[in-house]
């Protein structure tokens, strides 16, 4: 991205009020997610990132609302706008969680993201065996054909098949909110795949574990399926490791044993 001054924006663009905002937005998104502007730093004066950008106080105002809304910048008349720690980001919304995964902080986000599905994956499988339909089954089936087509090379396809996957595991376990954490899902598996896209021998003993998950889930066995889930993702923070990608210690005296 250039910098501030040289942000290419088109003038005409003053005429195209949401897409100016979204370009402000995307500005101060690129300025946090570099930390040019870190934690407890105020956002630049409206009127100076209007003179900088070349847009309205109008399309300023929202897009810092987009911000604060998002909770990723407090806001208070007199004060200005100050970026907030990751902590207070809304990191469940599903635009938040793809500007981090495209970012240089997603290998700060990604034990978090595992941590969370260590805790909710399983579960849903064994929720999975005991609830899914012979349809579920083979919708689940297909996506890991799609998957396993990927053992010598990933494709777009197989990447999607990998994502479709675990969000059917979600939405066979019949829970609706379970369900909703379909992005977030999404988003890990994203990121894990980009981090280790060239460890094919990886990829084969992933699938080799997803085909013994989906086997559990389909024989209707709950217990095998937790502890095939645990297997899955407890493979996935061995291979992350080996790229130096750190965890806590305790996540791994917790889960290393599932590891085959």
């Amino acid at each position: 991205m250039a910098d501030s001054g040289s942000y290419p924006f088109s003038n005409q663009a003053h005429h195209k009020h949401p897409r100016v905002r979204r370009q402000v937005i995307e500005f101060l998104i690129h300025q946090i997610l570099s930390q040019s502007l870190k934690v407890g730093e105020q956002l630049p004066p409206t009127g100076v990132l209007c003179d900088t950008l070349q847009v309205s106080r109008t399309a300023t105002r929202e897009a810092i609302s987009v911000l604060v809304a998002k909770g990723i910048v407090a806001s208070k008349p007199g004060e200005g706008s100050t970026v907030q720690p990751l902590s207070q980001w809304m990191l469940l919304d599903p635009e938040v969680l793809n500007w981090l995964r495209e970012s240089d902080m997603a290998s700060s986000i990604i034990e978090h993201l595992l941590e969370v599905r260590l805790i909710i994956e399983p579960e849903a499988a064994a929720l999975a065996s005991i609830r899914g339909t012979m349809e579920q089954f083979m919708a689940l089936q297909e996506a890991l054909a799609r998957m396993s087509a990927g053992k010598t090379k990933r494709t777009r396809e197989s990447v999607q098949g990998d994502i479709d996957f675990h969000n059917r595991i979600l939405d066979i376990s019949g829970n609706i909110f379970l369900a909703r954490l379909r992005d977030l899902c999404m988003v890990s598996v994203e990121l894990i795949i980009r981090l280790t896209y060239e460890n094919v021998e990886s990829v084969h003993a992933t699938i080799e574990n997803h085909t013994m998950l989906y086997e559990a889930i389909k024989a209707r066995r709950p217990d095998l399926a937790r502890r095939r889930a645990k297997q899955v993702l407890a493979k996935t923070i061995v291979d992350l490791q080996n790229l130096n990608i750190p965890f806590r210690q305790d996540i791994i005296q917790r889960f290393g044993n599932h590891v085959t």
